[in-house]
């Protein structure tokens, strides 16, 4: 018995008036595509990225690096994963959706090779058994803490987290997940980003190297953030341009080859 979504369901029907709570799932829905949560966050943490790079964030942000917040979020993400992986490997919940497999997934192949190739195709619909913890509470929640945690704006962070809450109440009422997914994917997360906290390598190294080489110098040739040119925008608006393109043109087949390749490229250019 999911309590929680319960409470949502008796909550939708008396705000849109409706006799049935599923009479609600629609006006629900569309106000979750209009807000578009998922590219919101993503947006909020790249404009994070771009301001810690360009050192934009003010005092706040003077201490860290964009590999150093970059590296915690990966840190806080890989162990909240692991967590969920072991988690719905303990104890295997049953879907909510009725013939949740047989919707989602191909039948399983014959051969190892069938096997590999079919685990290679995106599937952007969800699992149906990996349930505790929610892994979409997990990636939104890491997205969360890592643009929260460079604003030094209250309002903003506010907002991230009453998407992050509406989007939550959403997938628990739809029934995409129990309400406690949600609410642990959320919590675990939170609490990872701040245990993982002294992992995170700060700038510190930077500024001592930077004084150090105004001391030598004289004093006069501080170092200096990049002007805001035409140049650095295009320098940063490129890859998320090409990436766009990929996920617009390209067939879906592709995509996580594109990925794949595009980490091991960076992970070459930037070791």
């Amino acid at each position: 018995q999911d309590n929680g979504r319960i409470v949502l369901e008796a909550l939708a029907k008396k705000l849109w008036n409706v006799e049935q709570s599923w009479m609600a799932k629609r006006p629900l829905q569309k106000i979750r595509d209009t807000l578009n949560v998922q590219y919101a966050l993503v947006s909020a943490m790249g404009a994070s990225f771009v301001c810690l790079e360009l050192q934009l964030g003010g005092k706040k942000t003077s201490h860290r690096s964009l590999a150093g917040v970059a590296l915690h979020a990966l840190i806080t993400l890989a162990s909240a994963r692991l967590i969920r992986y072991i988690s719905f490997v303990l104890t295997v919940l049953p879907s909510q959706v009725p013939n949740c497999y047989r919707h989602h997934f191909p039948p399983p192949p014959d051969n190892w090779k069938d096997w590999l190739l079919v685990g290679m195709l995106p599937s952007s619909r969800g699992g149906c058994n990996d349930l505790i913890l929610s892994g979409h509470a997990t990636v939104t929640s890491t997205i969360a803490c890592a643009a929260t945690s460079v604003s030094s704006n209250t309002s903003f962070s506010i907002a991230v987290w009453t998407l992050i809450a509406l989007d939550y109440s959403i997938e628990a009422y739809q029934g995409l997940h129990y309400s406690v997914d949600m609410f642990l994917g959320g919590i675990v997360t939170c609490l990872l980003w701040h245990l993982t906290a002294p992992l995170e390598i700060e700038g510190e190294l930077e500024q001592l190297q930077k004084e150090k080489q105004r001391k030598e110098g004289g004093g006069g040739n501080a170092a200096r953030a990049p002007p805001l040119d035409a140049t650095v925008v295009a320098m940063y608006a490129a890859p998320a341009i090409l990436a766009f393109l990929i996920l617009a043109v390209f067939p879906e087949a592709y995509v996580n080859y594109f990925a794949i390749g595009y980490s091991l490229v960076a992970g070459v250019m930037f070791k």
